[in-house]
């Protein structure tokens, strides 16, 4: 495990050359600060306006911007692409880009749903290329040391899994409140929740299954879930329960573990650069561990790069994403909605 007190590769021997398809906020908080940072190289971004993009690569130091996203894929100078889109272009930038022959990082939800997901994962198998969910935390320090201790069997017999994935209302106009742009909070913060419970699965007998949830729609679209609570069980029978909410007072990524031997709690596991403790042990007196506050997406950013060099599979498997999408989907009807609408993205072409 990397340490939690240095950055991960701080200086690559051979830098990526990356592409950003979108002038999108999150890019400047997630993948440029992580490629500044490690001495990656940022190629170019393009944006539906040229001149949003212009201003975008001056702003974050790209060498160039790209009139276009097709101009932009056809770059042979750049050999990985990041897709920060709304989530309901998520899988057709990335099958372009696959089909362009570049490696590709992109936002969670990879895609709008399982059977779209599926669709992409065809798409990428035998072309020797990386596919990779930017699921950062799975990364980070703070994550794998909860694999640790659950391995270690310090909890005991563990009886409850809770996590609660919320943030404050956006604005009515965002995006993420869109049905047709797959939008809704588990598309945004619950899939956090869900794709934690699938990950942890291999401490609890394998992936776990949906057992009932119930979900607030939107008064101007009832499809659209303002917020999710959703109950599971592991294979072996643990319980878990997840909240999701795109309507919160406050920002909230916190997990619960609690064990017939004591109890992890990790106050903000899916951005713990802003809150690196871990607490572990008896319930009335646990003790608190610091995993490092480099951010997660350094670490992401890290890994993903050793996947293309070859070096390691991408922590978070395509496999393991189709199987976190078709819980988005089991959630979504459980809850009496429909999975998020998106074609397949069909054949290479």
């Amino acid at each position: 495990m990397s340490s939690p007190l240095t950055r991960p590769n701080p200086i690559p021997r051979r830098p990526l050359r990356l592409g950003v398809l979108g002038a999108a906020r999150i890019a400047s908080r997630s993948l440029i600060p992580a490629a500044q940072a490690a001495g990656d190289v940022l190629v170019a971004v393009a944006a539906r306006n040229p001149q949003r993009a212009r201003d975008y690569a001056a702003e974050h130091g790209f060498l160039r911007a790209e009139n276009d996203y097709a101009a932009l894929l056809r770059s042979p100078d750049i050999e990985a692409i990041y897709v920060p889109l709304v989530n309901s272009e998520h899988a057709e930038w990335a099958a372009r880009a696959l089909d362009a022959g570049k490696h590709v990082l992109v936002e969670k939800p990879i895609a709008a749903n399982s059977a779209q997901l599926e669709s992409l994962a065809a798409r990428a198998s035998g072309s020797g290329l990386v596919l990779a969910e930017a699921f950062h935390y799975a990364m980070h320090p703070l994550w794998l040391r909860v694999h640790e201790v659950l391995a270690s069997g310090e909890l005991g017999r563990i009886q409850s899994v809770t996590i609660r994935s919320e943030i404050p209302a956006p604005d009515d106009a965002d995006p993420r409140w869109s049905l047709d742009l797959a939008g809704g909070s588990v598309m945004d913060v619950g899939c956090y929740a869900l794709h934690a419970a699938e990950n942890l699965g291999s401490h609890f007998g394998g992936s776990p299954r949906l057992i009932a949830a119930t979900a607030l729609g939107r008064p101007e679209d009832a499809e659209v879930d303002r917020s999710l609570t959703a109950n599971l069980t592991f294979p072996d029978g643990t319980p878990m329960r997840i909240t999701s909410s795109m309507d919160a007072a406050d920002m909230e990524f916190s997990l619960r573990i609690v064990g017939s031997a004591g109890v992890l709690e990790a106050p903000d596991f899916v951005l713990p650069q802003l809150d690196d403790r871990l607490l572990i042990g008896p319930l009335d007196d646990p003790r608190t561990e610091h995993l490092g506050t480099v951010p997660s997406f350094d670490y992401q950013l890290s890994a993903f790069r050793a996947a293309v060099r070859g070096h390691a599979a991408f922590p978070v498997s395509v496999a393991e994403s189709v199987r976190t999408l078709a819980l988005i989907d089991a959630a979504y009807r459980a809850a009496g909605l429909a999975p998020r609408p998106g074609d397949p993205v069909g054949a290479r072409v």
